[in-house]
């Protein structure tokens, strides 16, 4: 649907420019009208077409929504107004056309959750749970509030996480770099070299010698083979539940890496488990919720295990005991809240407890990783030279002076 810059009044004479979605003049003039406008011109948003693909509503946009809808909700301004006021200071056309739309929906009669149902693609399940509570209770600031937070936390994460992989994939690039120069270009002009001295070549270096003539003959198959176990890989684990599910359940052994990933998956969970059930939201709602949310299959599994169990008369504790999932703390922590009445304060010192322990993870493997990589570099530098250099220095050896 063609988007329309327009200008309009209120009914107090109030001038007001804009962005709407209509397929016509009037459809606009119609839709301003709902909302106590009266359109005095409009045309069509050339910005709004392009040839590229359509961006995405980057997590960003996302945490600045929920920011100012929670400070106009605590000052009392209705969110109609505030989405409006909104989307005519937005300056990215995609987070504009979902203002736009939120607000002809909820001018048409939906609630903010209803609308957002309209837009799952952006707004996760949590979100919408989230805000439907909020609507019960009245207590929109919060709930946008907590929004913010879960949002702002997930960024936080997600940053540091593209740093952990982007060192050592850059790192590894280099390396990469380093070996096919070595490899193709160099090592075989010194083999060559100390080939024509018709000298006994020691097996260090006919190991490299044969490794050069591979990358030399081979270099195609060294490059496109990555992207192709790669590609078969992905689509394999798209088709087949069987080999995510075995994927999903064993990146978790992996030393390091595979506890961060778990870490991070039972992090995500529990904050919010956390939020779902302070919003009044019942038990087997909020694992429902929570574990739609988690992108591991094994995990997502075990958590269905976990809400059976307790719909079939089973305790907190004796349901999430048996998933083995949770460390012996996590589980006494819940124990502690259930029997006290507290759950929802266990459940948020469960986020806290994994949100540090998360941090501290990632930052002990960022650590790791520079040392790691530079011993590898080191070792294979070392290899190449003592293979290289070896022979030469014991064909100097036998001259003559």
């Amino acid at each position: 649907m063609p988007e329309y810059t327009y200008r309009a009044i209120d009914d107090s004479g109030k001038k007001t420019r804009g962005y709407q979605q209509a397929s016509g003049l009037e459809e606009l003039a119609s839709q301003l009208d709902r909302q106590g406008l009266h359109l005095v011109d409009g045309k069509l948003n050339k910005q709004a077409f392009t040839l590229l693909p359509q961006a995405k509503v980057e997590r960003r946009n996302l945490i600045v929504l929920f920011m100012y809808l929670e400070q106009m909700a605590a000052a009392g301004i209705s969110i109609l107004d505030s989405l409006s006021e909104m989307r005519d200071s937005e300056t990215s056309p995609v987070m504009r056309k979902i203002l736009t739309a939120l607000a002809d929906d909820i001018s048409s009669g939906k609630t903010l959750s209803g609308a957002m149902q309209e837009h799952a693609e952006i707004f996760t399940e949590l979100m919408i749970n989230l805000v439907l509570a909020g609507e019960k209770t009245g207590n929109m600031a919060q709930v946008f509030a907590e929004l913010r937070d879960i949002l702002t936390w997930q960024d936080d994460i997600v940053r540091k996480t593209r740093k952990l992989i982007s060192y050592p994939l850059f790192v590894g690039t280099i390396i990469l770099a380093v070996v096919f120069f070595l490899m193709i270009y160099l090592v075989p002009q010194l083999v060559n070299f100390i080939m024509s001295m018709n000298q006994e070549v020691p097996l260090m270096t006919r190991a490299l010698v044969g490794l050069s003539n591979f990358f030399v003959n081979y270099w195609w198959l060294i490059i496109s083979a990555p992207v192709f176990i790669f590609i078969v890989a992905s689509q394999t684990l798209k088709r087949s539940q069987k080999a995510k599910y075995w994927f999903d359940r064993n990146k978790l052994e992996i030393p390091l890496f595979g506890e961060a990933i778990s870490k991070l998956e039972l992090a995500r969970f529990s904050k919010n488990f956390a939020l779902l059930y302070d919003a009044g939201i019942s038990v087997l709602e909020c694992l429902k919720i929570s574990a739609n949310i988690s992108s591991n299959i094994y995990i997502k599994q075990e958590l269905a295990v976990i809400r059976e169990k307790i719909s079939s008369g089973d305790s907190i504790y004796q349901a999430f005991s048996s998933a083995k999932l949770f460390p012996p703390l996590v589980l006494r922590m819940l124990h502690v809240g259930e029997q006290t009445g507290a759950l929802a304060a266990s459940l948020g010192r469960i986020s806290e407890f994994y949100h540090r322990d998360v941090s501290e993870l990632i930052e002990k493997i960022q650590a790791m990783i520079e040392p790691v990589m530079t011993v590898i570099m080191g070792v294979l530098l070392g290899w190449i030279m003592l293979s290289v250099l070896g022979p030469i220095y014991d064909i100097i050896s036998t001259i003559q002076l």
